[in-house]
Protein backbone atom coordinates (compact mmCIF):
# COMPACT_ATOMS: atom_id res chain seq x y z
CA UNK A 1 0.00 0.00 0.00
CA UNK A 2 1.47 3.43 -0.89
CA UNK A 3 2.39 5.81 1.71
CA UNK A 4 -0.12 8.84 2.87
CA UNK A 5 0.02 12.32 2.11
CA UNK A 6 -0.84 15.48 3.58
CA UNK A 7 0.61 18.45 5.84
CA UNK A 8 2.68 18.82 9.15
CA UNK A 9 1.75 22.84 10.12
CA UNK A 10 2.69 24.55 12.50
CA UNK A 11 2.64 28.66 14.19
CA UNK A 12 5.85 29.12 12.30
CA UNK A 13 5.29 26.91 8.64
CA UNK A 14 4.03 24.23 6.64
CA UNK A 15 5.44 21.14 5.47
CA UNK A 16 3.71 18.76 2.27
CA UNK A 17 3.88 15.71 3.34
CA UNK A 18 4.32 13.05 -0.48
CA UNK A 19 5.06 9.62 0.98
CA UNK A 20 5.13 7.60 4.73
CA UNK A 21 6.82 4.62 5.05
CA UNK A 22 7.27 2.30 8.10
CA UNK A 23 11.33 1.72 8.12
CA UNK A 24 10.88 -0.60 11.58
CA UNK A 25 7.67 -1.67 13.46
CA UNK A 26 6.04 1.47 14.91
CA UNK A 27 8.41 3.64 14.15
CA UNK A 28 6.79 6.13 10.39
CA UNK A 29 8.92 7.94 8.23
CA UNK A 30 7.34 10.85 7.21
CA UNK A 31 9.21 12.63 3.79
CA UNK A 32 8.16 15.66 2.73
CA UNK A 33 9.52 19.55 1.68
CA UNK A 34 9.10 22.72 3.79
CA UNK A 35 6.69 25.21 1.76
CA UNK A 36 6.36 28.10 4.73
CA UNK A 37 8.35 29.18 6.94
CA UNK A 38 10.52 27.12 9.17
CA UNK A 39 10.46 24.46 12.13
CA UNK A 40 12.72 24.06 14.80
CA UNK A 41 13.06 20.67 17.00
CA UNK A 42 10.52 20.76 19.82
CA UNK A 43 7.99 23.05 17.81
CA UNK A 44 4.21 22.01 18.43
CA UNK A 45 2.57 21.10 15.21
CA UNK A 46 -0.32 19.32 13.91
CA UNK A 47 -0.57 16.91 10.66
CA UNK A 48 -2.95 16.90 8.59
CA UNK A 49 -3.56 13.43 5.87
CA UNK A 50 -4.95 14.15 2.94
CA UNK A 51 -8.49 12.20 3.54
CA UNK A 52 -9.56 11.99 -0.36
CA UNK A 53 -6.51 9.97 -1.08
CA UNK A 54 -6.50 8.17 1.80
CA UNK A 55 -10.18 6.97 1.50
CA UNK A 56 -9.86 5.83 -2.04
CA UNK A 57 -6.52 3.70 -1.48
CA UNK A 58 -8.52 2.69 2.02
CA UNK A 59 -11.60 1.37 -0.73
CA UNK A 60 -8.37 -0.56 -3.15
CA UNK A 61 -6.98 -1.71 -0.46
CA UNK A 62 -10.23 -3.82 0.54
CA UNK A 63 -10.96 -4.42 -2.78
CA UNK A 64 -7.63 -6.58 -2.64
CA UNK A 65 -9.02 -8.98 -0.20
CA UNK A 66 -12.64 -9.30 -1.85
CA UNK A 67 -11.15 -10.10 -4.87
CA UNK A 68 -9.12 -12.58 -2.92
CA UNK A 69 -11.97 -14.28 -2.02
CA UNK A 70 -13.36 -14.41 -4.93
CA UNK A 71 -10.55 -16.00 -7.09
CA UNK A 72 -10.73 -18.40 -4.29
CA UNK A 73 -13.77 -19.20 -4.16
CA UNK A 74 -14.50 -19.32 -8.17
CA UNK A 75 -10.77 -20.79 -9.07
CA UNK A 76 -10.34 -23.19 -6.33
CA UNK A 77 -8.53 -22.54 -2.68
CA UNK A 78 -5.13 -23.27 -4.11
CA UNK A 79 -5.33 -19.62 -5.12
CA UNK A 80 -2.42 -18.05 -2.78
CA UNK A 81 -1.43 -14.01 -2.66
CA UNK A 82 1.94 -13.41 -4.37
CA UNK A 83 2.17 -9.64 -3.85
CA UNK A 84 0.11 -6.47 -4.09
CA UNK A 85 0.31 -3.33 -5.03
CA UNK A 86 -2.53 -0.64 -3.69
CA UNK A 87 -2.80 3.05 -4.81
CA UNK A 88 -5.22 5.54 -4.38
CA UNK A 89 -6.12 4.89 -8.21
CA UNK A 90 -6.01 1.52 -8.48
CA UNK A 91 -4.93 -1.81 -7.54
CA UNK A 92 -2.70 -4.92 -8.69
CA UNK A 93 -2.79 -8.55 -7.75
CA UNK A 94 -0.85 -11.44 -7.53
CA UNK A 95 -1.43 -14.74 -7.17
CA UNK A 96 -0.62 -18.66 -8.00
CA UNK A 97 -3.08 -20.38 -10.79
CA UNK A 98 -1.88 -21.96 -13.19
CA UNK A 99 -3.96 -21.46 -16.30
CA UNK A 100 -5.36 -17.96 -17.53
CA UNK A 101 -8.57 -17.11 -16.20
CA UNK A 102 -11.54 -17.49 -18.83
CA UNK A 103 -14.05 -14.98 -19.64
CA UNK A 104 -17.10 -16.77 -18.15
CA UNK A 105 -14.58 -17.76 -14.42
CA UNK A 106 -14.15 -13.64 -14.85
CA UNK A 107 -17.55 -12.47 -14.72
CA UNK A 108 -18.26 -15.08 -12.04
CA UNK A 109 -15.10 -13.36 -10.06
CA UNK A 110 -16.67 -9.51 -11.04
CA UNK A 111 -20.09 -10.89 -10.04
CA UNK A 112 -19.10 -12.27 -6.49
CA UNK A 113 -17.21 -9.13 -5.47
CA UNK A 114 -20.09 -6.53 -6.70
CA UNK A 115 -23.02 -8.65 -4.80
CA UNK A 116 -20.42 -8.52 -1.51
CA UNK A 117 -20.53 -4.81 -1.94
CA UNK A 118 -24.62 -4.82 -2.59
CA UNK A 119 -24.44 -6.79 0.81
CA UNK A 120 -22.95 -3.43 2.57
CA UNK A 121 -20.93 -5.77 4.77
CA UNK A 122 -19.33 -4.94 7.85
CA UNK A 123 -15.50 -4.33 7.75
CA UNK A 124 -13.89 -5.47 11.03
CA UNK A 125 -10.62 -4.83 12.58
CA UNK A 126 -9.06 -6.84 15.59
CA UNK A 127 -5.60 -8.62 16.92
CA UNK A 128 -4.30 -11.84 18.01
CA UNK A 129 -1.47 -13.80 18.40
CA UNK A 130 0.23 -15.23 14.95
CA UNK A 131 -0.39 -18.83 15.60
CA UNK A 132 -4.31 -17.65 16.86
CA UNK A 133 -4.83 -15.76 14.07
CA UNK A 134 -4.11 -18.69 12.24
CA UNK A 135 -5.95 -21.06 13.93
CA UNK A 136 -9.26 -18.61 13.83
CA UNK A 137 -8.58 -19.30 10.25
CA UNK A 138 -6.93 -16.54 9.03
CA UNK A 139 -5.11 -15.99 5.86
CA UNK A 140 -0.99 -15.05 5.92
CA UNK A 141 0.90 -15.17 2.61
CA UNK A 142 3.65 -13.58 0.28
CA UNK A 143 6.62 -14.23 3.23
CA UNK A 144 5.61 -11.56 5.41
CA UNK A 145 7.33 -11.23 8.52
CA UNK A 146 4.77 -10.94 11.11
CA UNK A 147 5.64 -10.16 14.96
CA UNK A 148 4.05 -11.51 17.94
CA UNK A 149 1.03 -9.85 17.95
CA UNK A 150 -0.28 -9.21 14.50
CA UNK A 151 -4.00 -7.00 12.77
CA UNK A 152 -7.15 -8.66 11.42
CA UNK A 153 -8.97 -7.68 8.57
CA UNK A 154 -12.80 -9.65 8.41
CA UNK A 155 -15.24 -9.28 6.00
CA UNK A 156 -18.41 -10.82 7.40
CA UNK A 157 -22.18 -10.08 7.08
CA UNK A 158 -23.24 -13.26 9.35
CA UNK A 159 -20.98 -15.53 7.59
CA UNK A 160 -17.23 -14.51 7.00
CA UNK A 161 -16.20 -13.69 3.40
CA UNK A 162 -12.52 -12.76 3.73
CA UNK A 163 -10.25 -13.00 7.30
CA UNK A 164 -6.75 -12.08 6.80
CA UNK A 165 -4.05 -10.60 8.71
CA UNK A 166 -3.36 -7.04 7.01
CA UNK A 167 -1.50 -3.74 8.49
CA UNK A 168 -3.19 -1.74 5.93
CA UNK A 169 -5.85 0.65 5.67
CA UNK A 170 -9.13 -0.60 4.64
CA UNK A 171 -12.91 0.92 4.11
CA UNK A 172 -15.60 0.64 7.29
CA UNK A 173 -18.34 -1.36 4.88
CA UNK A 174 -18.10 -2.64 1.81
CA UNK A 175 -20.85 -0.42 0.25
CA UNK A 176 -18.53 2.22 0.71
CA UNK A 177 -16.44 0.49 -2.63
CA UNK A 178 -19.63 1.33 -4.73
CA UNK A 179 -18.05 -1.21 -7.72
CA UNK A 180 -15.37 -3.14 -8.36
CA UNK A 181 -13.92 -3.72 -12.06
CA UNK A 182 -11.36 -5.60 -13.30
CA UNK A 183 -9.21 -3.94 -16.39
CA UNK A 184 -6.67 -6.58 -16.98
CA UNK A 185 -5.02 -9.83 -16.73
CA UNK A 186 -2.24 -11.54 -17.68
CA UNK A 187 0.55 -13.47 -17.09
CA UNK A 188 3.87 -12.75 -14.78
CA UNK A 189 5.44 -16.10 -14.61
CA UNK A 190 4.90 -19.80 -14.78
CA UNK A 191 1.93 -20.47 -12.71
CA UNK A 192 1.66 -16.91 -11.30
CA UNK A 193 -0.98 -14.51 -12.62
CA UNK A 194 -1.76 -10.68 -12.25
CA UNK A 195 -5.42 -8.83 -12.05
CA UNK A 196 -5.58 -5.05 -12.11
CA UNK A 197 -8.69 -3.60 -11.34
CA UNK A 198 -10.30 -0.31 -9.49
CA UNK A 199 -12.67 0.66 -7.12
CA UNK A 200 -14.66 3.67 -5.94
CA UNK A 201 -14.42 6.78 -7.95
CA UNK A 202 -11.94 5.60 -10.40
CA UNK A 203 -14.43 2.38 -10.74
CA UNK A 204 -17.58 5.24 -11.54
CA UNK A 205 -14.87 7.60 -13.73
CA UNK A 206 -14.11 3.89 -15.96
CA UNK A 207 -18.17 3.92 -16.35
CA UNK A 208 -18.55 7.44 -17.05
CA UNK A 209 -15.47 7.01 -19.50
CA UNK A 210 -16.71 3.86 -21.09
CA UNK A 211 -20.59 5.39 -21.86
CA UNK A 212 -18.94 8.34 -23.30
CA UNK A 213 -16.98 6.24 -25.87
CA UNK A 214 -19.49 4.33 -26.67
CA UNK A 215 -21.63 7.46 -27.20
CA UNK A 216 -19.16 9.27 -29.53
CA UNK A 217 -18.70 5.73 -31.53
CA UNK A 218 -22.53 5.72 -31.98
CA UNK A 219 -22.61 9.40 -33.03
CA UNK A 220 -19.76 8.62 -35.87
CA UNK A 221 -21.67 5.88 -36.98
CA UNK A 222 -25.07 7.16 -36.96
CA UNK A 223 -26.56 4.67 -34.84
CA UNK A 224 -28.44 4.38 -31.90
CA UNK A 225 -26.23 2.19 -28.84
CA UNK A 226 -28.36 -0.72 -28.91
CA UNK A 227 -27.78 -1.04 -32.64
CA UNK A 228 -23.95 -0.35 -32.15
CA UNK A 229 -22.62 -3.74 -32.49
CA UNK A 230 -24.62 -4.49 -35.55
CA UNK A 231 -23.48 -1.86 -37.50
CA UNK A 232 -19.54 -2.40 -36.06
CA UNK A 233 -19.99 -6.30 -37.54
CA UNK A 234 -21.09 -4.76 -40.79
CA UNK A 235 -18.23 -2.42 -40.93
CA UNK A 236 -15.93 -4.70 -40.53
CA UNK A 237 -17.74 -7.12 -43.18
CA UNK A 238 -17.24 -4.03 -45.90
CA UNK A 239 -13.60 -3.33 -44.89
CA UNK A 240 -12.62 -6.83 -45.17
CA UNK A 241 -14.37 -7.09 -48.78
CA UNK A 242 -12.66 -3.48 -50.01
CA UNK A 243 -9.67 -4.43 -48.03
CA UNK A 244 -9.75 -7.72 -50.63
CA UNK A 245 -10.74 -5.61 -53.60
CA UNK A 246 -7.72 -3.60 -53.08
CA UNK A 247 -5.21 -6.01 -53.04
CA UNK A 248 -6.71 -7.64 -55.98
CA UNK A 249 -6.91 -4.49 -58.30
CA UNK A 250 -3.15 -4.14 -56.49
CA UNK A 251 -2.25 -7.01 -57.85
CA UNK A 252 -3.58 -6.62 -61.68
CA UNK A 253 -1.64 -2.89 -61.50
CA UNK A 254 1.86 -4.67 -60.24
CA UNK A 255 1.28 -7.45 -62.98
CA UNK A 256 0.87 -4.79 -65.23
CA UNK A 257 3.94 -2.72 -64.09
CA UNK A 258 6.06 -5.93 -63.80
CA UNK A 259 5.43 -6.58 -67.76
CA UNK A 260 7.45 -3.23 -67.89
CA UNK A 261 10.48 -4.47 -65.80
CA UNK A 262 11.81 -7.11 -68.58
CA UNK A 263 12.85 -3.79 -70.33
CA UNK A 264 14.96 -3.47 -67.58
CA UNK A 265 17.19 -6.33 -67.84
CA UNK A 266 20.78 -5.97 -67.53
CA UNK A 267 23.37 -8.59 -68.72
CA UNK A 268 26.15 -9.20 -66.01
CA UNK A 269 28.86 -11.07 -67.39
CA UNK A 270 25.89 -13.90 -69.28
CA UNK A 271 23.43 -13.69 -66.11
CA UNK A 272 20.15 -11.80 -66.57
CA UNK A 273 19.53 -9.56 -63.25
CA UNK A 274 16.15 -7.12 -62.55
CA UNK A 275 17.08 -5.24 -59.68
CA UNK A 276 14.17 -2.50 -59.02
CA UNK A 277 11.96 -1.01 -56.35
CA UNK A 278 8.27 -0.95 -56.59
CA UNK A 279 5.45 0.52 -54.80
CA UNK A 280 4.16 -2.29 -53.18
CA UNK A 281 1.94 -2.49 -49.75
CA UNK A 282 3.46 -6.25 -48.68
CA UNK A 283 5.71 -8.68 -49.23
CA UNK A 284 3.34 -10.90 -50.89
CA UNK A 285 3.22 -8.64 -53.66
CA UNK A 286 6.70 -8.49 -54.46
CA UNK A 287 6.54 -12.26 -54.00
CA UNK A 288 3.70 -12.51 -56.84
CA UNK A 289 5.89 -9.61 -58.64
CA UNK A 290 8.88 -11.77 -58.74
CA UNK A 291 6.94 -14.89 -59.60
CA UNK A 292 5.31 -12.92 -62.55
CA UNK A 293 9.05 -11.69 -63.47
CA UNK A 294 10.43 -15.28 -63.58
CA UNK A 295 7.43 -16.66 -65.97
CA UNK A 296 8.76 -14.38 -68.71
CA UNK A 297 12.97 -14.99 -68.21
CA UNK A 298 14.07 -18.07 -68.58
CA UNK A 299 17.45 -17.39 -66.59
CA UNK A 300 17.97 -14.55 -64.03
CA UNK A 301 18.21 -12.68 -60.90
CA UNK A 302 15.23 -11.00 -59.39
CA UNK A 303 15.63 -8.24 -56.70
CA UNK A 304 13.02 -5.96 -56.23
CA UNK A 305 12.67 -3.72 -53.06
CA UNK A 306 9.82 -1.81 -51.39
CA UNK A 307 8.89 0.33 -48.18
CA UNK A 308 6.77 -1.56 -46.20
CA UNK A 309 5.07 -0.28 -42.84
CA UNK A 310 7.89 2.24 -43.06
CA UNK A 311 10.91 0.03 -42.86
CA UNK A 312 12.71 -1.55 -46.31
CA UNK A 313 12.27 -5.10 -48.03
CA UNK A 314 13.66 -6.53 -50.28
CA UNK A 315 12.41 -10.14 -52.08
CA UNK A 316 15.14 -12.00 -54.25
CA UNK A 317 14.45 -14.59 -56.39
CA UNK A 318 17.17 -16.98 -58.86
CA UNK A 319 16.17 -19.63 -61.80
CA UNK A 320 16.73 -22.74 -60.62
CA UNK A 321 20.08 -23.48 -63.55
CA UNK A 322 22.26 -20.34 -61.43
CA UNK A 323 20.94 -21.75 -58.07
CA UNK A 324 22.22 -25.29 -59.50
CA UNK A 325 25.37 -23.65 -60.42
CA UNK A 326 25.57 -21.56 -56.76
CA UNK A 327 23.68 -18.27 -57.30
CA UNK A 328 22.42 -18.00 -53.73
CA UNK A 329 19.78 -15.98 -52.93
CA UNK A 330 19.36 -16.45 -49.28
CA UNK A 331 23.23 -15.64 -48.90
CA UNK A 332 22.37 -12.43 -50.95
CA UNK A 333 19.51 -11.66 -48.91
CA UNK A 334 22.44 -12.60 -45.58
CA UNK A 335 24.86 -9.74 -47.19
CA UNK A 336 22.16 -6.85 -48.37
CA UNK A 337 20.16 -6.71 -45.59
CA UNK A 338 23.28 -5.39 -42.81
CA UNK A 339 23.70 -2.49 -45.43
CA UNK A 340 19.95 -1.48 -44.49
CA UNK A 341 20.80 -2.29 -40.80
CA UNK A 342 18.58 -5.66 -40.81
CA UNK A 343 18.48 -9.34 -41.48
CA UNK A 344 17.97 -11.64 -43.97
CA UNK A 345 17.66 -15.09 -45.31
CA UNK A 346 15.55 -17.90 -46.93
CA UNK A 347 15.87 -20.72 -49.35
CA UNK A 348 18.58 -20.85 -52.29
CA UNK A 349 15.63 -20.05 -54.77
CA UNK A 350 14.13 -17.57 -52.85
CA UNK A 351 15.03 -15.42 -49.69
CA UNK A 352 13.78 -12.08 -48.44
CA UNK A 353 16.18 -9.00 -47.25
CA UNK A 354 14.33 -6.45 -44.22
CA UNK A 355 15.92 -3.39 -42.61
CA UNK A 356 15.64 -0.63 -40.00
CA UNK A 357 16.73 2.16 -42.84
CA UNK A 358 14.48 3.13 -45.61
CA UNK A 359 16.78 5.32 -46.58
CA UNK A 360 19.70 2.55 -47.64
CA UNK A 361 17.03 0.73 -49.81
CA UNK A 362 18.89 1.78 -53.18
CA UNK A 363 21.92 1.18 -51.43
CA UNK A 364 20.74 -2.36 -50.56
CA UNK A 365 19.58 -2.84 -54.43
CA UNK A 366 22.83 -1.67 -56.07
CA UNK A 367 24.65 -4.14 -53.72
CA UNK A 368 23.20 -6.85 -55.59
CA UNK A 369 24.60 -6.35 -58.69
CA UNK A 370 28.30 -6.13 -56.98
CA UNK A 371 27.67 -9.53 -55.31
CA UNK A 372 26.29 -10.94 -59.08
CA UNK A 373 29.49 -9.41 -60.59
CA UNK A 374 31.62 -11.94 -58.01
CA UNK A 375 29.60 -14.64 -58.74
CA UNK A 376 29.97 -14.35 -62.54
CA UNK A 377 33.94 -13.75 -61.72
CA UNK A 378 34.18 -17.13 -59.80
CA UNK A 379 31.76 -19.47 -62.12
Amino acid sequence: QVGDNGKIFGAKGTIEIYDTKELIPEIIIHYGKVTEGEFSINDMVSAEVDRVKREDTARNHTATHMLHAALREVLGSHVRQAGSLVTENRLRFDFSHMKPISESEMSKIQSVVNRKIRENMLISRSENTYAGALEDGALAFFGDKYGEKVRLIEIANGSRFSFEVCGGTHAHTTGELGAIYIIGESSIGAGMRRIEAVSGREAENLVQENFQLISKISDSLNVSTDQLEEKIFTVIDQVETYSKQIEILEEKLIVQESKSLLETIENINGINLICTTLNASSANLLRKTGDSLKTHIKSGVIAIGSIINENPMIIIMVTKDLADTGVNASEIAKKVSKIMDGGGGGKSEIAQAGGKSPSKLNDALSMVSVLIKEYSSNA
